[in-house]
């Protein structure tokens, strides 16, 4: 049979068929090349049979069944074989004509329509929800296969109202009655959560949901959801727990702690930070810097905040803060970003501490200390100039001393003469301790860079030692290494001084045997002049030598008692060294002697 082309079959956008009894098209639009690949007259070649999916093809008979003249549009639905091998799902709805044994049929593309089914369906299995359908008048339930799954039932156990009732709990079912019976008949939407249990006894949380579909303002069905919301309670339980550990930790703190927007404006803030506003957390929530400080402080704020979010690094800053109350106190406070995933910046966080106290006694420390150093200078001054002063009457004592023993004296004068001169001896040797240590502590210890003769200088200095050595029967011997120079640069007086003091401290504390001072040359990366001080004397013990250069201090009283001193020589010798660029080390035992060792960079000089 010929077909004249119709304005139907231009027009529309589904596909339009003439199908034969057989299944084998006989007209077909355009449509189906452009949904199945295939050109018509290749579909018309393979017939419909070849190209349903292979299962789909028993559900396909059982569906068209026995055909009846004028039969009603049937909505069938199967796989359909595309040219490059994929299958469409096609939804057919036709009408047959026995007297010319044709089938006429209207097909749409419902592919993506089942991906969405799909999705939905997976989606709800997931979100462990299922729905449910109530046609009113005749009073019949409809369960969705999820919602089946959810109560752990056969769907053909539902199918009356009562059969749906009887699933639940009886406090949740008197719950729900109540609103289904208000929704049936005056179409109230409820949403409500509830506790119900499977048919095998398993309890858990739900939500449910009803809702009504009116026909002239009668509800005609009442349709819903049931979904199992256990892991949103157990999340809810989660997230419970965890503010209640912030607000703890808020609450506790005693730093301000607080949260700002990408706005300026506080999302999170701590108790301290309440007491310190004197606000609540409501009024100080959605605020600004500019909205709660003085506007000083709100700038500077402001600029830390833009700082923090452009560089996306954290800050420490100390400030005054001006408080509601007109007060001032000082903060130290830790800002930083809060990021996301990806990087950016969500928000800012900081932590300020209260440092008020800590500020006002590190003020007042400084300004003690500061009052110190002006008394310790003062007192160095003062004893400076007080040793200079007394100095020249003990010279002008000590001279006396001298003209008086080279005058014809009888036995006793001679001794009372001699005593008092090495009385002012020793006296004037304490003067001029105290008066270098005062020169030193004051900082007005000016060291020369000249020329001397070393070997010279040494030499005088152990003359002057000679007849203390002499007296008490000790052997003094002074070695120097023949790669020393015999002239370098340096502070000749100062360098008579050390010595002085620590060959005489090595005669002080030796009654027999000898003091050994060798001097060597020692080519490290710069030359320097290595001092040997060695000793038979008493020795020290290993627990006195770490406060040995102690200003005062002589290791034992009974040390002080027997051999006096002023207890500043060591410690005047260890500061003179360091100031000429030295250092200098001791070892000791008690009984073994002691061995002192100095370095000092005394450079040879240039011709």
């Amino acid at each position: 049979m010929e077909f004249e082309d119709s304005v139907f079959f231009e027009i529309s956008s589904d596909m339009v068929a003439v199908v034969g009894m057989d299944w084998v098209p006989v007209k077909l639009n355009s449509v189906w090349t452009k949904e199945l690949g295939w050109s018509n007259e290749e579909i018309i070649q393979l017939s419909f049979k070849n190209l349903i999916h292979p299962d789909d093809y028993k559900h396909t008979l059982e569906q068209i069944g026995v055909p009846y003249d004028g039969q009603v549009t049937r909505d069938v639905r199967n796989r359909y074989r595309c040219k490059n091998g994929s299958y469409k799902y096609l939804c057919w709805n036709y009408r047959i004509d026995l007297k010319n044994r044709l089938i006429y049929a209207v097909v749409k593309d419902i592919t993506q329509q089942k991906v969405y089914d799909e999705i939905y369906k997976q989606a709800n299995k997931v979100a462990k929800l299922g729905s449910w359908s109530v046609d009113v008048v005749e009073e019949k339930v409809h369960f969705s296969q999820e919602l089946c799954d959810l109560f752990e039932i056969n769907p053909k156990d539902i199918s009356e109202v009562e059969d749906a009732m009887s699933l639940l709990p009886p406090e949740a079912r008197a719950l729900i009655e109540e609103k289904y019976q208000n929704l049936r008949e005056r179409g109230e939407e409820y949403d409500i959560e509830t506790v119900l249990a499977t048919s095998k006894g398993r309890i858990f949380p739900a939500r449910v949901m009803g809702a009504a579909l009116k026909e002239n303002n009668v509800v005609i069905t009442a349709f819903g959801i049931v979904q199992d919301i256990s892991k949103v309670k157990e999340t809810e339980n989660i997230l419970r727990y965890q503010q209640e550990l912030l607000n703890g930790l808020l609450d506790s703190s005693p730093s301000i702690i607080y949260v700002k927007d990408l706005e300026g404006k506080y999302i999170l803030a701590s108790r301290q930070f309440e007491v310190l506003m004197g606000k609540s957390k409501d009024e100080l929530l959605g605020k600004t810097d500019f909205e709660l400080f003085a506007e000083r402080d709100a700038l500077r704020h402001v600029r830390n905040d833009h700082q923090i979010i452009r560089n996306k690094k954290a800050v420490q800053t100390e400030d005054a803060i001006l408080l509601p109350d007109g007060s001032e106190k000082q903060y130290i406070s830790d800002k930083f970003p809060l990021l996301d995933a990806q990087g950016n910046v969500i928000a800012m966080a900081g932590v300020s501490t209260d440092i008020t106290e800590l500020h006002r006694y590190q003020t007042e420390l400084l300004k003690a200390k500061e009052e110190a150093v002006q008394g310790t200078k003062a007192k160095s001054e003062f004893l400076a100039n007080m040793s200079h002063e007394i100095r020249t009457p003990m010279n002008s004592i000590m001279g006396m001393a001298e003209v008086l023993l080279e005058s014809p004296l009888d036995a006793d004068q001679r001794s009372y003469v001699t005593i008092l001169s090495r009385a002012s001896e020793s006296l004037l040797g304490i003067i001029n301790d105290i008066l270098d240590f005062s020169k030193i502590e004051s900082g007005q210890m000016i060291l020369e860079k000249a020329p001397f003769p070393l070997r010279e200088t040494v030499t005088k200095s152990m003359e002057l030692l000679m007849i203390k050595a002499q007296e008490k029967k000790l052997e003094m011997r002074v070695d120097i290494d023949r790669d020393v120079p015999d002239t370098v640069v340096g502070d000749a007086k100062r360098l008579q001084q050390v010595l002085l003091n620590l060959v005489g401290n090595g005669l002080k504390f030796t009654d027999q045997g000898s003091v050994l001072l060798s001097i060597s040359l020692r080519q490290a990366a710069h030359p320097e002049l290595e001092f040997t001080i060695q000793d038979t004397g008493i020795g020290i013990s290993e627990d006195k030598l770490a406060t040995l250069f102690t200003r005062f201090y002589q290791g034992d009283s009974s040390i002080t008692r027997r051999f006096g001193g002023t207890g500043l020589g060591l410690s005047i010798s260890k500061e003179l060294v360091e100031k000429m660029g030295g250092r200098i080390s001791v070892e000791s035992r008690p009984g073994q002697g002691s061995r002192f060792v100095f370095t000092i960079p005394l450079n040879p000089v240039t011709q």
